[in-house]
């Protein structure tokens, strides 16, 4: 069997703490597998709360499945059907990674100072400089860069690899234009993991801001984002330092100061409705990405809704709001969701008094389970 290092059991006794960040020392975690997917060949099973990792040398490969790992802080390598990658190295300092076979999309969100992605395709270097959106295909030789930058590099020639730009990668390194806007499923389940993840974002940092604890830094290093783990989505989530910044699909994730701004009138953040009353959510209001996106603007749908899991992915069975996690949720903030409970409409019955609930409404967002549109291997 496959090994599991409970990265996130001590998190989730902790409660009060959603924002509480994960201590991980390199690169490679598992944070998600949808159907067959093996390291070294022993199936991957996640249960709740665990996450295994690829360890220096190992190889991930997925059938009929994807997966996606936690790279760097900020850094999501996302794995489709029938593909596979070689952890070279996972130190933060330098993480290189190998593309066997298949696609693989990387998803850099935020680079933080001395980290290092490279990828490797044969004897060509892929090094990521920027904040952007990558897929190689290994079975064609190509790189594309939906966004960001790239220093793309052999034994005879190098060269800068820009947002629309597509690579043949081996001796030569041709490159030529592509259409962003041609897409397909893989790359759309990225953008929903996305979506997802910046959802759990939210949580993550607004449960930290209400703790009083502040965010000084995370373990790797004083003024640094970190993984945050939030155990009403089990997941982790990508939380910044300070501000806060769009991913190359156009999603907001908040520092927990900034994301106090999304609860002020006249804020550029602010959602109206706010929390509160069935079918509240987020009022419809809409978070508008920067001109630099890959993406349409991308709504932000009511948070509070049902989520459910399959293999480590959402959809509409068993999710919160359709019988899932029942019983009290964690105290935050001093009651703010105690005594809520999962079912019927998403988060409702809390008290009131601080944390996130809205005097005695709870926080409810009305409708139910998700619908599959999302993690859900499809």
């Amino acid at each position: 069997m496959f090994n599991r290092t409970p990265l996130a059991m001590a998190l989730i006794a902790a409660t009060s703490m959603w924002g509480q960040s994960v201590i991980s020392a390199h690169s490679g975690v598992i944070h998600l597998a949808e159907g067959q997917v093996t390291v070294d060949g022993k199936d991957v099973q996640q249960k709740f709360g665990e996450f295994g990792d690829v360890k220096t040398g190992q190889v991930l490969a997925t059938q009929d499945g994807r997966a996606e790992v936690l790279l760097t802080p900020g850094v999501f390598l996302r794995v489709n059907e029938n593909s596979s990658f070689r952890m070279v190295q996972n130190k933060l300092v330098d993480t290189r990674i190998e593309i066997v076979s298949g696609t693989a999309m990387i998803q850099v969100s935020e680079l933080l100072e001395d980290n290092s992605i490279t990828l490797l395709y044969h004897d060509t270097t892929v090094n990521l400089t920027k904040k952007g959106l990558y897929r190689v295909d290994a079975d064609q030789g190509t790189l594309r860069v939906f966004d960001g930058e790239a220093k793309v590099a052999t034994a005879s020639k190098n060269m800068t690899a820009k947002k629309g730009h597509e690579v043949q990668l081996g001796d030569e390194l041709v490159a030529k234009n592509f259409d962003a806007k041609d897409t397909d499923a893989f790359y759309r389940w990225n953008e929903r993991r996305d979506e997802y993840i910046s959802e759990a974002n939210i949580y993550a940092a607004k449960s930290a801001r209400d703790s009083g604890l502040g965010f000084d830094g995370s373990s790797y290093g004083a003024g640094m984002g970190t993984w945050a783990f939030n155990p009403w989505f089990g997941m982790f989530t990508y939380m910044p330092y300070s501000g806060m910044y769009y991913s190359p699909f156009g999603y907001g994730y908040f520092s927990p100061l900034m994301v106090g701004y999304m609860y002020m009138p006249g804020s550029p953040y602010y959602y109206g409705g706010g929390y509160g009353g069935y079918g509240g959510g987020y009022g419809g209001s809409r978070m508008v990405s920067n001109a630099g996106s890959v993406a349409r603007n991308a709504p932000v749908t009511a948070i509070g809704r049902g989520l459910g899991t399959t293999r480590g992915g959402f959809n509409s069975s068993g999710g919160m709001g359709a019988g899932g996690f029942h019983g009290g949720g964690p105290a935050i903030g001093g009651g703010g969701m105690s005594g809520g409970r999962v079912g019927g409409g998403g988060m409702s019955g809390g008290g009131g008094g601080g944390g996130m609930a809205a005097g005695g409404g709870g926080m409810s967002a009305g409708g139910g389970g998700r619908a599959s549109a999302g993690g859900a291997h499809r």
